[in-house]
């Protein structure tokens, strides 16, 4: 991450006794950075926390005065020691430049009174968690950190990392620190933190709290009672895109700032965060456009099934194309017409919003699609497809069946990802792909050779993710081996044409079931 200066003369490091040189066009912290208390633990100091939580923390922090200061973050990097390293010179300091087409908004961000590398911690996220000035626990640590069964969304208790953590003084997991964190708690007596999930999972708070249970159950069932009665994890919805940062990002992020920023963060300009109601103190995040409310979940699917599950849409069609960003794939009128049939026709009945609202947030999501200064790369946004596809395509796809409705993008979709697994590269390497069962994904594409049928059957069968058995299964099983049977044989173009009804390609292909 750290990033030589060009110059003879190496650039300061960014820092507090360097904020005096920063443009007087940027906006910097409105409080005491030196003050701040450490009332907010964070699991996952990646991108996104530094650009939603943290600086809608920034905001509250601003809004309260001298009183705010109890909310700085203690935030925590749960694996790699990088983000860590890069922060810890710079007073936990960093650049957030929100971009459009137009321009770079360039903030700095001070919310961090302290960063933390969780395995070599030596206090431990257990006992911090303990501390009674922790009343917020938050988590950015993506699908994966959780360790959830994908076909029950309940914990794997019997993967090795959770075994490992059951009865440790010092868990390693998320979910375990959590844990003992709040068995120290509650032997201390004190009032437990709120513990708030800010990842895509489908009721994310209800979901983790589950995952607690789970796991406390594993070592002490009155720990679980306790939770029960004492322990709140409000369900919440964010949504901010945040994409990976380049050497070349920090090079012109440094340029403009005239000091070194090893860690800066760039992210669009749209923010939301809805937040069920709890009890107990809480940062007015209301400044920074976050909102509190007894429902979360219209919320919720709406960006699950119409942000999330489009951008897996986007990034599967979009790199078997051959673009990089999700900003490419939209570029293409072929593929912007496949997106918006996808959203308006199959996605968007699912949502539980008017068709007016439902429109309008359509709308909005395809100009933030297409915004090409956010260089959101399709192999980061397709990622951990397996641990993905239930939430995204395919609960959305159950609705639709059983409504005896079409979903032929879906399906599409569907046919891509297995495609991406499917694909080898010019020495016949399977090509590299980010995701937790992929070995398994890859001997199932192996092992059926290029039989679409039987791909598809074994596909669907593959209960980790897809499941029980699908509504009007035969018919899904045949489109699917029909979709990806063309993906195999046919230019994507015509598929994706044939798919929109615009071309004769697969209306008389034979039914495979028949064949």
């Amino acid at each position: 991450m750290n990033q030589k200066s060009t110059t003879s003369t190496p650039l300061a490091r960014l820092q507090r006794s360097t904020l005096n040189r920063l443009p007087d066009n940027l906006r910097l912290p409105r409080y005491d950075i030196d003050e701040l208390g450490k009332g907010i633990l964070h699991f996952g100091c990646g991108a996104f926390h530094r650009a939603h939580q943290a600086m809608a923390t920034q905001r509250a922090i601003e809004a309260e005065g001298r009183e705010g200061l109890r909310w700085g973050i203690a935030s925590a990097s749960m694996v790699r020691p990088n983000t860590p390293e890069a922060l810890r010179p710079q007073q936990g300091l960093y650049s957030l430049v929100e971009r459009s087409a137009e321009r770079d908004h360039i903030e700095i961000i001070g919310a961090l009174s302290e960063v933390i590398h969780a395995p070599s911690d030596e206090q431990g996220m257990a006992a911090r968690l303990a501390e009674p000035e922790t009343r917020i626990a938050t988590l950015t640590i993506t699908d994966r950190g959780y360790f959830l069964d994908p076909s029950t969304h309940r914990l794997d208790s019997q993967n090795e990392q959770i075994q490992a953590d059951v009865g440790a003084e010092r868990p390693a997991t998320a979910i375990g620190s959590i844990v003992r964190g709040l068995q120290l708690t509650r032997d201390a007596g004190h009032t437990p933190p709120v513990i708030i999930c800010c990842d895509n999972l489908t009721s994310n708070g209800r979901t983790l709290r589950q995952a607690v249970l789970d796991f406390a159950g594993l070592e002490d069932d009155s720990l679980v009672d306790w939770i029960e009665r004492n322990v709140q994890f409000p369900n919440t919805m964010v949504d901010r895109i945040a994409p990976s940062i380049t050497d070349k990002d920090i090079e012109a992020i440094d340029s403009l700032l005239g000091v070194h920023d090893a860690a800066p963060v760039v992210s669009e300009p749209f923010f939301d965060w809805v937040i069920e109601d709890f009890d107990g103190p809480r940062p007015k995040w209301e400044e920074a456009g976050a909102r509190f409310v007894s429902d979360v979940e219209p919320f919720e699917i709406a960006k699950l099934r119409l942000l999330n599950g489009t951008h897996m849409l986007l990034a599967y069609i979009g790199a078997l194309a051959g673009y990089n960003t999700i900003a490419e794939s939209i570029g293409d009128p072929l593929i912007k017409r496949l997106t918006e049939r996808f959203m308006r026709s199959e996605q968007g009945p699912t949502v539980p919003m008017s068709r007016l609202h439902r429109d309008q947030y359509i709308g909005n999501l395809l100009e933030r699609f297409e915004n090409p200064a956010i260089h959101h790369e399709v192999g980061r946004v397709g990622r951990n497809g397996s641990l993905k596809l239930a939430t995204r395509l395919l609960e959305p796809m159950r609705y639709n069946l059983a409504e005896r409705r079409d979903t032929p993008c879906t399906i599409l979709a569907i046919a891509a990802w297995i495609r991406w697994f499917a694909l080898l590269d010019k020495s016949g390497t399977a090509v590299r792909i980010d995701d937790p069962n992929k070995e398994t994904i890859y001997n199932l594409c192996r092992v059926t050779r290029e039989n679409p049928l039987l791909r598809a059957e074994v596909f669907l069968e593959y209960d980790e993710v897809f499941g029980e058995e699908l509504p009007r299964q035969d018919k899904v099983l045949n489109e699917l081996a029909r979709a990806i049977n063309n993906l195999h044989r046919y230019d994507l173009n015509e598929v994706m044409a044939a798919t929109l009804d615009e071309t004769i390609l697969g209306k008389h292909y034979p039914d495979l079931l028949d064949s």
